[in-house]
Formats: structure tokens, C-alpha cells, sequence
């Protein structure tokens, strides 16, 4: 038996999970409990990896347990040591290859169930979740609140993990088959939901009036759940940490393709940058999955959209993972050379990646995940898309701001290194969120705001420094907006039905507001008018409403769009839309580096001590559900404001040509496959 030694405490920065690593996670069936641990590794160290997240324990364990309320796997029996975990262990140690625990306390046997249904999860009509013999458990039940714990310190004691990522973590309304059983109805779950809402009634479902609060409710459960954990490796094991798809040491983001989901291409990028710029503090463990969904895990993701997981994850400041069922070679996994290239490129530049941090000075924010269940919540994801794309396809670096983390970020100052901040349709923020950001604008920051960002629902605005005083009436949406747009320079002929510069389509929403006198006006509506028969449509007649209103301020400005400029784009498409708000918002925007290349090429900067670090992905094979085949990209250019010295081309391992303009160092690029990364040093 080994044991874990780890007993000392360590300044944070000194954690192992400070620096870059690269996992494998095998997540194993019963029937591996036999695999060899050599051939395991052998195939880890192969894909360039350093880390092996193996099954440890909770609905079984893969070691001989002396807990009554874990089972063993049955197929340990077969195994000459009996303990696949002493096994991995010991074989790791000697390769320097760390170990995490994979736990799962979201299910236990019916044995368990039957000596403990205080810890089941019970439906509203007050029945168990049953799933292939085992029964779901409740994270307000003791299983969850103090027996992980117990499980937790019985792996430690007897072997050298140096974490523990908890699979499932969550209230189990839905199933492995996606079959729907409600909002957990046992003992506890009633007399916690309604100590945290004062009596309240627990929802059954999303379609209950009260299910968003138990959103919140659940959300807080968890969290306080997973600090609970979190403090209880710090206190005991110190260099153990805590991997979790919440707030903890090492957030976890499972990058995966799941069927009859909408594909947001960029769904990696945009949660790393969450995490990154939420909570800097902690690194985050981006577990790329091998199979293309949950039902079909034996079927291979597509090559291209899987190493779209990993470089995603290079480029915020994320460590790469690869996710695959079984033990290694029993099942083939056509994505898995993509992988071990670009886990090896990681491996290989560990210093870069050790000092990398996000450098954008414009940040466009999330809106909430836990607001999912508000009405308008798809609208606000929608206008937040659209944007995203724009800034994305002009090459505009940004980063990715989570909502629920502006205010934690301002106390923070991290806010502050923002030039430009971009609000879209994120409506009824609060007072907290809504005095950060004035006080982002009072100290010489930019704020957009988007078509509701910043009112509540019965038309007060949120922030003292936006241009608007209050709106007049409910948003314009549906078909009372089909065949609106807006002008973006006055139509003095529109009488006269002739029109000039661009016409832009308004879909989504658009709102009258009374604004300040102060204010400036960019652009005007023209309201809505016949679109048919076309006999019988001459044009619109402009009017005083505008397309944009900005406020300027001592030191900052806010630009307010009444209309859902970003879902627009996002649902049409038309460059013209995009391009009108890039224009709008372009000397708001300072950047150090901008960029000559395709739409489709991804560009994301970051920054170490020395000079800026620039990630270029070529995504020419996006297709609706999934990434194929790239095509090469030629004759991209970088400009680096400050670039000195000798750039590199980090996955090439080449040398640019350059030349100066002015204080810009241009960087000429080769022909650009899959991705690169260029370095730059700069002199400031």
C-alpha cells in the first residue's frame, strides 16, 4: 500500500496544478478492473500526457474498499493484487506520472439504497431514480455531505492521488436515457429549499414559477458543497486538490458535442475565458471528449472537431485532456494522433504556458447560465453570439466575462484593465453589478450596451451613466418588428421614398427610451411599414428614434444600441449589420495587435512577462454540427504595436519575416494548416 504523504501546507502559487499539465482520463467499465497498468501508461506518456485521471470509488470502487457504503468491483476478484488503484499507483510513481481520482456520489447499489434511503433522491410524486440497478442520490443527503468525505480520506490514507474530480455533481433531474424526473422532493431538499426562500414552494419543474429560484437554490447547494470538500483536502492534504465543474482549485469544463444540441462552435474557448478571467486564481482542466455523445461512446468524435477542443483550451490558458472510455486500445478512437500532437505541443512549450495569461482590453460578458430558466435568457444568449462572431470574424481580441463574476472581478481590480466592456441584452442585473460598472465608466472605462442590457423588466434603467432615463413602453419583437430597420446616416429623401448609405434589418427587439439631452444620437430608425405586396410597399419614413444614443462622461462613455443588434447578426448574417456595430464601436477599442486573415481564422492573444502570445486556429472546416478538414491559409499579416526582437512560430518552429511600420512590427505569416502560435517579445 502506498501512502499519501502529503501533510504539509503550501502557498498557493507552489501547488502542483499552478504549472501546465496534460491528462488522460480512461474512464473504465467494470470489465477493466483486469487492465494492465504498463500498457496504460505506455499509451499516457505516448499522447504527451503527464497526468492519469483513473476511476477510484463512489458507485465502485476499484480498490478493496473497507467502507460499507461503497461497493467493490467484482471483477477485482480476477486481479492478482486485487487493487487496480495500488497497481496504477506504484507503476505512476515510477514514471513520474501523477494520479487523480475519478469519484462518482451520484448513485449507489441497492444494497446501500435499501440500508440508506435518506440518501436517495426522491421525485415530486415521491419515487427513487433507479438507472441500471442503481438508485440516484440527493447532494443534500449525508452520502453526499459527509460520507464522500469519509470515502475521500480512505483513498488518501492509502494512495499518492493528487486530486479528486467528482463526476455528475449535480441534482439528478434527468437521466442517462435524457428521461426527465424532476426537481428532488426528499426531506431534506424540503426543509433546505424552504429554510433558503422562507418558505417557498419547491418546484417540480421547469415549468413551476418557481424553478428559477431553485436554480439559484441548487446552484448555492453545490457550491457550498464543493468548498465544504475543497476545505477539507487544504486543511488535511494540502497538495491534493479539488476538481470540479464549479468554483474550486481546478475548474473542470467538459468539451463535448452532445446530439440535438445547437453546435456553438466556440463553446471552449468562451468557458475557458470565464474561468480565466472569473476566477484567475484557479487553473482549469479542459477534459476533451473522445466519443461523439454519451449514447454513442463507442463512436469516434470527427479528428477536426476534436483537436478544435484542445487548441480552444491552449489559447485561453487552459490544460489539455483527452477523455476516452476503457482501457486504452480496446475501443478505436480515430481522433487520438490529433490529440497526442497537440498535447505534445503543450508539453513542449510548458514555460509559455506557465506564464500565460489573458491580455485582451476589451471583454464582452456572458450572460448567467443559472438565468437559463428566464424567458428571456435565450434572446440575451442569442444577441451574445451574434457579437462574439463579429468581434471574432474582425480579428478584435477579447475575452469572455461570466455575468455572475463583474462584480467579484471589480472588487478585484481586474475589471479595470478593460478599455472597452460589452453588455449584450443582459437585462435586471442588480444594484451590485449595475455600481461596478458605473464605477467602471467613472474611472475612464467603455461600456456598450445592447438592446435590454441594464433594465429591468418594468423599464427602469440599472446604471446611472447610461444615456437612457427610462423606457417608454414594452420592446417592439416579432411581427410587430418584421420590416424595421435602421439608417446609419440621416435619409433626407425618405419621403420621397429614396434612401442612401446603409439600411440595416432590426430583428430581435427594439425599445423607445427617453434620453438624455447630452446624449448623442448615431443613426435613425425607420419604423415599420408594409413589406407586401410589393406593388403596394414604396419605403418607410425615417424617424427622431435612433439606431445608437452615446453618453460621454469626464473620463468614460456608455453607447447605448436599443435594438438587438448582436441576434440580428447571429440570425441573419448580413455583414452590413456587423460591420455597421464594429464602426460604431471602433475608437473605443485600443488593441495591440491586429491582423490581416480570413473570417474563419481564430486569433486569441495572451500575454507572458517578455511579449505577447498569439494563438491562430484555422477553422475554414466548421460545418453546421461539427469541424472537417481545414483548408491552408496564405499570405496572413500581424501587426504587434512594440514587437522588438525575434519573433517565433511556436508549433513551426520557425522564424517570420518582419519589417516595421511606424512603432508596429509586421509579421508576415507561412501558410498557416491547422494552427499556429507566435510569440512575439515586446518592449513593453
Amino acid at each position: 500500500m502506498l501512502e499519501n504523504t502529503a501533510k504539509t501546507d503550501m502557498p498557493a502559487r507552489q501547488k502542483w496544478w499552478s504549472r501546465p499539465f496534460s491528462n488522460i482520463q480512461t474512464n473504465l467499465q467494470e470489465i477493466d478492473a483486469t487492465m494492465s497498468v504498463d500498457h496504460a501508461l505506455d499509451f499516457i506518456e505516448a499522447q504527451g500526457a503527464d497526468t492519469w485521471l483513473l476511476n477510484v470509488g463512489g458507485i465502485e470502487s476499484f480498490y478493496p474498499t473497507d467502507l460499507p457504503f461503497q461497493a467493490r468491483v467484482p471483477f477485482l476478484a480476477d486481479r492478482p493484487s486485487g487493487d487496480l488503484v495500488g497497481d496504477a499507483c506504484e507503476a505512476a510513481q515510477k514514471r513520474n506520472i501523477r494520479i487523480l481520482a475519478r469519484m462518482d456520489f451520484s448513485k449507489v447499489s441497492a444494497r446501500i439504497a435499501r440500508e440508506h434511503p435518506e440518501w436517495l433522491f426522491q421525485s415530486p410524486k415521491g419515487q427513487y431514480q433507479v438507472y441500471n440497478t442503481l438508485y440516484s442520490t440527493c447532494p443534500c443527503g449525508d452520502y453526499y455531505q459527509e460520507r464522500s468525505l469519509d470515502i475521500i480520506d480512505e483513498v488518501v490514507s492509502r494512495y499518492p492521488v493528487k486530486g479528486f474530480f467528482i463526476n455528475w455533481f449535480k441534482f439528478s433531474e434527468v437521466d442517462y436515457s435524457r428521461v426527465y424526473h424532476g426537481v428532488c422532493h426528499c426531506e431534506r431538499c424540503k426543509t433546505a429549499f424552504a429554510s433558503y426562500t422562507d418558505d417557498a414552494e419547491l418546484p417540480d419543474g421547469p415549468q413551476h414559477g418557481n424553478y428559477s429560484v431553485w436554480l439559484r437554490f441548487a446552484a448555492k447547494t453545490l457550491q457550498d458543497l464543493v468548498d465544504k470538500i475543497a476545505r477539507h483536502l487544504d486543511e488535511k492534504y494540502p497538495d491534493v486538490g479539488l476538481i470540479m465543474s464549479r468554483e474550486s482549485p481546478l475548474i473542470y469544463y467538459e468539451a463535448n458535442n452532445a446530439l440535438g444540441r445547437e453546435l456553438w462552435h466556440h463553446a471552449t474557448s468562451e468557458a475557458v475565458s470565464v474561468y480565466r478571467t472569473g476566477i484567475p486564481e484557479s487553473a482549469v482542466l479542459v477534459n476533451s471528449t473522445c466519443f461523439v455523445d454519451m449514447p454513442y461512446r463507442m463512436a469516434g468524435e470527427q479528428p477536426e472537431h476534436f483537436a478544435q477542443y484542445l487548441l480552444q483550451a491552449l489559447a485561453r490558458g487552459g490544460n489539455p485532456s483527452t477523455y476516452l472510455m476503457g482501457s486504452p486500445g480496446r475501443i478505436p478512437y480515430p481522433n487520438l494522433p490529433q490529440a497526442s500532437e497537440i498535447q505534445h505541443f503543450f508539453q513542449s512549450n510548458r514555460d509559455i504556458y506557465a506564464a500565460y495569461r489573458p491580455s485582451s482590453r476589451v471583454a464582452l460578458v456572458r450572460p448567467d447560465p443559472l438565468r437559463r430558466a428566464d424567458a428571456d435568457y435565450g434572446e440575451a444568449v442569442s444577441e451574445y453570439r451574434g457579437i462574439y462572431n463579429a468581434l471574432k470574424e474582425k480579428h478584435i481580441p477579447f475575452d469572455v466575462v461570466g455575468a455572475e463574476f463583474i462584480q467579484r472581478m471589480a472588487k478585484a481590480g481586474n475589471l479595470a484593465r478593460y478599455t472597452l466592456v460589452v453588455l449584450p441584452d443582459i437585462r435586471d442585473i442588480g444594484t451590485g453589478t449595475a455600481d461596478c460598472l458605473d464605477t467602471y465608466v467613472a474611472a475612464g472605462g467603455n461600456l456598450v450596451l445592447t438592446a435590454n442590457s441594464g433594465v429591468t423588466q418594468d423599464g427602469s434603467v440599472e446604471l446611472a451613466t447610461a444615456p437612457s432615463v427610462m423606457r417608454i413602453e414594452a420592446p417592439k419583437s416579432g411581427m410587430d418588428l418584421w420590416a424595421t430597420y435602421v439608417a446609419e446616416t440621416p435619409q433626407l429623401d425618405s419621403r420621397k421614398f429614396r434612401y442612401d448609405g446603409q439600411i440595416l434589418p432590426v430583428f430581435g427587439s427594439y425599445a423607445r427610451y427617453i434620453w438624455k439631452p447630452t446624449g448623442k444620437k448615431l443613426g435613425n430608425l425607420l419604423p415599420q411599414a408594409p413589406y407586401g405586396p410589393p406593388e403596394k410597399c414604396y419605403g418607410h419614413i425615417s424617424s427622431d428614434e435612433p439606431g445608437a444614443v452615446r453618453l460621454s462622461h469626464p473620463a468614460g462613455s456608455v453607447l447605448q444600441f436599443p435594438w438587438a443588434i448582436g441576434r440580428t447578426y447571429h440570425e441573419f448574417g448580413a455583414a452590413s449589420v456587423r460591420d455597421y456595430f464594429l464602426r460604431i464601436i471602433d475608437d473605443l477599442i485600443e488593441t495591440d495587435v491586429t491582423a490581416d486573415l480570413p473570417e474563419q481564422v481564430e486569433m486569441t492573444i495572451g500575454r507572458i512577462d517578455t511579449g505577447v502570445v498569439i494563438h491562430l486556429i484555422n477553422q475554414t472546416g466548421a460545418r453546421r454540427k461539427s469541424f472537417g478538414p481545414h483548408i491552408p491559409v496564405s499570405g496572413a499579416t500581424i501587426r504587434v504595436r512594440n514587437g522588438t526582437g525575434t519573433p517565433k512560430l511556436l508549433k513551426s518552429r520557425t522564424t517570420p519575416s518582419t519589417r516595421f511600420e511606424e512603432d508596429h512590427m509586421l509579421i508576415e505569416l507561412p501558410e498557416l494548416e491547422l494552427f499556429e502560435v507566435l510569440y512575439v517579445p515586446t518592449s513593453q
